[in-house]
């Protein structure tokens, strides 16, 4: 009789503001159960192939980590004994490179360096692998074949073992990018909640109908037209990436992952996409796409990135235009409006502001529009009614994205919008 696949308890990280969003997607992933949103992260168990699809197919997650951990934590002592009780052995081999990362939540009751607590990490897993093998791993702080990630918070710390490596938010197909750009997985995030109400390639939703004025490098049109298409990031016909957990050599858990069936399915829907069927289904799942902005190079860099990230037959329905967005004249009939405009120090004369006020409210009525900002005043500056705020972070600066509903005569009202009861969503 066969066993019940083993469940591990796996922490997807992600940048701040995310977990509600990253909460949605983990609940549509098979063989994910037990979801609960955490700090920087969202918890989950699932058995070794439904962590290696969420790795191919999730978007808004940075790395997923397999806790093998958690520990009282009262000394640097308890790190050390802690990493030589776990049998890292059963998951990687001696001669594979290691890198140990730590980082902290809430204080310990004592003085702990993080550096301090990283070295502990790694002299117990080289004492581990010295008793089972006679050898210790070496240390690689640049490519490692394996990642470990130590937690502290307050007197408790987990060790936890990287299944991604590379950031999932490093997709392949972006070869360049703007002054300041958006991360992938931020940007997926942005896109799941302006687009949640619209299934992804579903005959019942009407089709897609986009526009970015102040486009970049294009990674919200293409995050958002990967995300409808049903397209897998962890994925790409001239970029294929692997992942740490295809290392797990001595794990006959991971060795029995179906990779190239996983990876088939992925790559069966790109090429169906590419047919002539994949054409009518793109038919009724895009209307018009439309990216604006005014430097060309950018313009260059958004068509040489959707052609890298999308098949031919949706990359083509792009219109892109090299023109100041308050001079664009979108076409008729609405739809939503996503951007990352220039703020900051790029964009802080009031005067600005008005200028994209005015041209949202003349040339904008019947869409919908999803804005990030680091002023959690733009609203205000706008003279406009912020329909939704939510907040989330773009690196180290505290942002909204913010839902403006641009229907006639759409000016805000004297009293001013307070309310930061979105920040859970």
């Amino acid at each position: 009789m066969a066993s019940n696949p083993r469940l591990y308890s796996v922490f997807a990280v992600c940048p701040s503001g995310l977990e509600p969003a990253l909460q949605d997607e983990l609940g549509g992933q098979p063989g994910i159960t037990e979801i609960s949103a955490g700090r920087g992260g969202v918890w989950f168990r699932a058995d070794a192939a439904a962590v290696a699809r969420a790795n191919l197919w999730c978007r808004i997650p940075t790395r997923l980590l397999l806790c093998l951990d958690q520990f009282r934590l009262r000394s640097p002592e308890d790190i050390l004994e802690a990493a030589r009780r776990i049998a890292w052995e059963s998951f990687f081999d001696v001669s594979q490179t290691i890198r140990v990362d730590a980082n902290q939540g809430r204080k310990p009751l004592f003085k702990l360096p993080l550096s301090l607590a990283a070295l502990k990490t790694k002299d117990g897993i080289c004492d581990r692998f010295r008793e089972q093998t006679g050898d210790r791993p070496s240390v690689n702080t640049q490519t490692p074949d394996q990642r470990i990630w130590l937690f502290v918070d307050g007197e408790k710390a987990t060790l936890s073992l990287d299944t991604s490596g590379e950031p999932l938010f490093k997709r392949g197909w972006r070869l360049s990018k703007g002054e300041a750009p958006l991360r992938e997985n931020l940007a997926a995030a942005l896109v799941h909640y302006a687009l949640q109400a619209s299934a992804p390639v579903s005959a019942s939703q009407p089709a897609l109908k986009l526009m970015d004025p102040f486009c970049g490098s294009g990674t919200l049109i293409i995050e958002a037209l990967q995300r409808q298409l049903g397209l897998a990031p962890g994925w790409h016909p001239s970029a294929a990436r692997s992942f740490a957990c295809e290392k797990f050599n001595r794990s006959p858990v991971f060795q029995k992952v179906p990779w190239a069936a996983l990876r088939q399915e992925i790559q069966s829907r790109w090429q169906l996409l590419e047919g002539a069927r994949g054409r009518a289904l793109v038919d009724t799942v895009v209307d018009r796409i439309e990216g604006i902005d005014m430097d060309a190079g950018m313009i260059k860099t958004s068509i040489a990135n959707a052609h890298r990230a999308l098949p031919s037959t949706v990359s083509t329905r792009i219109k892109w235009t090299c023109s100041n967005a308050l001079n664009y004249t979108p076409s008729a009939g609405g739809g939503v409006l996503l951007s990352n405009p220039p703020y900051g120090e790029r964009l802080s004369i009031q005067s600005d502001w008005r200028e994209l006020s005015a041209w949202l409210k003349s040339a904008c009525t019947g869409w919908t529009a999803w804005l990030l900002t680091d002023n959690p005043k733009l609203d205000s500056l706008l003279r406009l009614k912020a329909a939704r705020r939510i907040p989330v972070y773009n690196g180290d600066l505290d942002c909204r994205w913010m839902r403006f509903d641009m229907v006639a005569g759409s000016v805000r009202p004297k009293a001013s919008l307070t309310d930061e009861s979105h920040r859970t969503v």
